[in-house]
């Protein structure tokens, strides 16, 4: 039986890295060739923890299209129990195009834009039998970002897992325009806050709009009432925050970055996995860290290590001194 399950959206990735140029005048281009690879925070996630060696089961809802039939292989070929993956005819498969800079960065864009899959969660067609004998249920903000049945479902689920005393967690993926968070957004979060146990997201990205304050004090004020709060902080690392303890910071591990799709998603898997395996807060951020860092010395989302490619990271890899 899958020992977490990981509830939310998937879609298929486009990896557009941009040309090349060979000389300073600019006259010589290399145009690297796009990629269509899986995709989806909650995907992501699913696929790293897989590659980690865990049991895994996915939920959540693909088009019957193109894009959701090379999802459903995907998920399939990497391992993962399928049986919560529902294919709907009435919506569409996203494509997520992740344009790459020349420093790794990404920008991202998803098509096509109406009656999209991850915004639909069915509570009804949800695997009940195998959620309720998981030892822990990871989401995304991703799902709370429209009303609709993906939001209510994973806000009833994680309810439904604290009644059970599973542990949950929750990747921010906040949605902020102009400078603001969005009021619909931070009413399902605040909502949902309340049932997850371990809530991870970006510092200065995300935090910083979670409170009045910095965001290091943000993320402190929400480690309360036994929450573990998780701000990844890039080339810096990354940072815990426990109710009454004082905040662990563990550096990032030193490597060549090629791109960072789904740095953040393949984080979560191996933090999860760490505690699953019995590690403490320190040593989780540690492992969050390093396979976040072979991740990104990787293009694309899914270049997850597995138990023995992490192994080799820890053994090969030093960690960034502070500037």
């Amino acid at each position: 039986m899958p020992e977490v399950a990981v509830v939310g959206d998937a879609n298929v990735d486009i990896i557009v890295p941009y040309p090349r140029f060979l000389n300073p005048e600019r006259t010589k281009v290399e145009y690297p060739t796009p990629e269509v690879v899986g995709g989806g925070t909650c995907a992501n996630t699913a696929v790293a923890l897989s590659r980690l060696g865990r049991d895994v089961l996915f939920a959540g809802t693909v088009g019957d299209d193109s894009y959701g039939r090379f999802t459903k292989k995907d998920l399939i070929e990497a391992g993962v129990d399928v049986d919560g993956l529902v294919v709907d005819r009435k919506v569409n498969t996203v494509g997520v195009f992740a344009f790459i800079d020349e420093t790794g960065e990404r920008y991202l864009w998803g098509w096509p834009r109406d009656h999209q899959s991850f915004k639909e969660l069915d509570w009804d067609r949800l695997p009940m039998k195998k959620l309720a004998e998981v030892s822990w249920i990871h989401s995304s903000g991703m799902c709370l970002t429209y009303a609709g049945s993906s939001r209510d479902s994973i806000i009833r689920l994680f309810a439904w897992a604290r009644e059970r005393g599973i542990r949950t967690s929750l990747d921010l993926n906040l949605r902020v325009d102009n400078g603001e968070l969005d009021s619909d957004f931070a009413g399902a979060l605040n909502e949902i806050l309340p049932q997850v146990d371990y809530l991870l997201g970006s510092g200065p990205e995300e935090f910083a709009y979670l409170g009045q304050d910095n965001w290091r004090e943000n993320a402190r004020n929400l480690a309360s009432n036994g929450r573990v709060v998780v701000a990844r902080d890039g080339s810096r690392g990354s940072v815990g925050f426990a109710q009454g303890n004082a905040e662990i910071n563990v550096p990032a591990f030193k490597v060549e970055v090629a791109d960072t799709v789904g740095a953040g998603d393949t984080y979560n898997a191996g933090f999860i996995s760490a505690i699953l395996s019995g590690e403490e807060l320190t040593g989780a951020l540690r492992q969050g860290n390093a396979v976040s860092g072979y991740e990104v010395s990787h293009k694309g989302a899914r270049h997850c290590p597995d138990i023995q490619q992490l192994d080799d990271f820890f053994n090969n890899h030093e960690l960034l001194k502070e500037e």
